[in-house]
């Protein structure tokens, strides 16, 4: 896991105004083909600006021109997309739950801590969703 790179997303997104944010969508559909994300997006939409010259040079499929924000994510973050972790920062689900910029944020912060949440996939969502609030991950 690239601890700093998560950070560096951490950060970016708390520049993001909250109506730009929406964890159900990388982007807008149209907005697929530039590293700088100009519509509503989620963690991994709006931070591929953040890797720009990389996100160019690696990740824009030659025939549609379109960022794999999958793949790149994998990469940037160093977690792959099966694992926990990576659902627990980035999964679409979170549209239900907390589509929030402070949320994310917080999620961010929780796994840079090192806390665990290997047992996230293994419970329904809401849930998971309980317990942490009952760790005060969502505390002021």
């Amino acid at each position: 896991m690239n601890k700093v790179n998560l950070q560096k997303m951490a950060d970016y997104i708390k520049t993001i105004p909250q109506q730009s944010f929406d964890m159900s969508i990388y982007r807008e559909e149209y907005n697929y083909y530039d590293p700088e994300c100009e519509s509503v997006g989620c963690i991994i939409g709006h931070c591929t600006i953040i890797d720009k010259e990389n996100v160019k040079a690696n990740y824009v499929d030659d025939l549609s021109g379109e960022i794999d924000f999958h793949k790149w994510s994998e990469q940037f973050t160093g977690l792959k997309s099966i694992s926990p972790e990576w659902n627990f920062l980035f999964s679409m689900d979170w549209k239900d739950v907390d589509n929030s910029i402070k949320g994310a944020v917080q999620r961010l912060e929780y796994i840079i801590s090192g806390c665990k949440v290997s047992e996230w996939s293994k419970t329904p969502l809401i849930e998971s969703i309980k317990l942490y609030f009952d760790l005060e991950l969502y505390s002021d």
